[in-house]
């Protein structure tokens, strides 16, 4: 056998798999963890080159090859390879292919300082107060406004004379006050009527995927995404996964007589920041109505309406039709409105499920963590967190106008975009022509990260990357002021100075 390159594939629930391509002794793998592929396959070229494994002037698989072998996206590939070619260790040959520089001659770069993306660890990284300029445009909470001693006096509050079963962990579907909080709670802002037994509180919104997989494997034969959507959605669940292409205005049910089940984002679309118009939601309710499939309702970043009301979710819409209400699953979480770390969401089951969402817990061995779930149940229940929440609508909206302000005067002239109603992002589209340069938004972000700048594209959302529309997904909510301006006159800088001319 000649000699290879070994590349080892790592999924969750799937077995390893080994290929021979192109080096010897060089072995790549990517698996599920906090850790973004690209960022996985950097490391572990960079490492080989060290440990001499591979030698100069040797070639590397095809980015095609490569993502198909490895089962992910090309251009997470193409973005790998394009990283380290800007920082001198690989070297683009026409017609020949990428090769491994002369590394005798480079000062190899680290394989972790200058990481193409930020894991949850280092996106957190540094004590209070760390002057440590932001790399990317980040939509997750503000802590740094956080009421951090409204919620200590919840945390001691609730420790004071603490519930038996808390230290038992005998609530296994989730603390029972905190679940009747949350049932006046969604009622009061998303205009949701159920039962607090209906509640099962969970590790996150992994955790709560998984658990309704699991709940309705029996029942289910398909499984369907969004195309574009929230990628961790995808990483969330096993098996095949079908595409729904979002189109103006939604997305219809699958056409299939099989039964199905859909993760949809109606009431604000992610990334693509959309509602689902009227007359599809009627498509989706009355599929529902007939007992086509079910429906697992991500009410994605919801709390946070700036202009308008907010759209009616699809679980309280669907208690107006037979047999539907019976087919909608709601799932929320608190990291968007309280903090990352915190790890707990929910999901609001029909009553229906009940009793079978005990055993499917109590099988797959998966419940949130008991420990902090009396501290947000004091927390909501003492107006803490209707006050923070009001107070993050003004502090997120001004963040967004002043990140718009900033697009309009530097970046106008390459894309356009809408001032988003809600959410914590903001969508760039690129104007035509750069709209139909598939390569650009790629060599734009290889760009931008060797200044210090990670972006995230629009057409990593999808399926089928290089098909899809290309623009960049810009957050706000957890990006200082002068960390957009630097920023954006960063992009400002880069179109206007041409360097994506692929022949200059």
């Amino acid at each position: 056998m000649r000699s290879g390159i070994v590349i080892n594939i790592h999924f969750i629930y799937k077995q390893p798999v080994q290929i021979m391509s192109a080096i010897a002794s060089l072995t790549l793998s990517v698996s599920h963890n906090t850790t973004p592929y690209y960022q996985q396959l950097r490391e572990q070229i960079l490492t080989a080159i060290r440990e001499k494994r591979v030698k100069s002037e040797e070639r590397l698989p095809s980015t095609r090859n490569l993502a198909k072998t490895l089962g992910i996206s090309r251009s997470v590939v193409t973005h790998t390879y394009d990283q380290l070619i800007a920082e001198g260790v690989l070297v683009s040959m026409p017609k020949r292919g990428i090769f491994i520089a002369n590394v005798s001659h480079i000062t190899l770069p680290s394989a972790r300082l200058n990481s193409v993306a930020v894991t949850d660890i280092e996106k957190n990284e540094g004590s209070k107060g760390d002057a440590t300029p932001a790399r990317y445009f980040d939509s997750s909470a503000d802590h740094s406004v956080f009421p951090y001693r409204e919620w200590a006096a919840s945390v001691r509050r609730s420790w004071l004379n603490p519930d038996p079963n808390i230290l038992m962990g005998n609530y296994r579907l989730g603390f029972p006050a905190l679940k009747e909080q949350l049932a006046k709670f969604l009622h009061s802002l998303r205009g949701i009527e159920c039962d607090p037994s209906q509640i099962i509180i969970t590790a996150g919104n992994r955790d709560a995927l998984q658990l309704l997989q699991h709940l309705l494997k029996s029942q289910v034969a398909l499984w369907y995404t969004e195309n574009p959507t929230y990628l961790p959605i995808n990483a969330s669940l096993t098996g095949e996964l079908r595409g729904l292409n979002i189109i103006e205005g939604g997305v219809s049910p699958p056409d299939t007589q099989a039964t199905w089940a859909a993760v949809l984002t109606p009431c604000r679309q992610y990334p693509l920041g959309v509602s689902y118009s009227s007359q599809y939601r009627e498509k989706w309710l009355q599929s529902l109505s007939e007992g086509q499939g079910y429906v697992i309702e991500d009410d994605y970043d919801n709390e946070f309406i700036y202009q308008g009301r907010p759209t009616v979710t699809l679980f309280q819409a669907a208690k107006s039709r037979p047999y539907a209400e019976e087919r909608v699953f709601y799932v929320g979480s608190f990291s968007k409105t309280l903090f990352r770390g915190l790890r707990l969401s929910y999901v609001v089951v029909p009553k229906g499920f009940v009793r079978s969402v005990l055993d499917s817990q109590i099988m797959i061995g998966q419940s949130a963590s008991l420990p902090m779930q009396p501290a947000l149940s004091d927390f909501i229940e003492s107006g803490a967190f209707y006050r923070h929440l009001n107070k993050m609508r003004r502090h997120y909206r001004l963040k967004r106008d002043f990140l718009e302000a900033l697009l309009t005067l530097h970046l106008s002239d390459w894309f356009e975009w809408e001032k988003p109603t809600g959410g914590m992002h903001i969508l760039l589209r690129y104007k035509s022509p750069l709209s139909e340069d598939h390569q650009h938004a790629q060599r734009l972000k290889s760009q931008a990260f060797v200044q210090g700048l990670t972006l995230s594209l629009l057409e990593e959302h999808y399926l089928d990357p290089e098909s899809a529309p290309k623009g960049l997904v810009l957050g706000f909510s957890n990006t200082a002021e002068e960390d957009m301006e630097r920023w954006v006159v960063l992009l400002r800088d880069l179109m206007t100075e041409g360097v994506f001319d692929p022949d200059g």
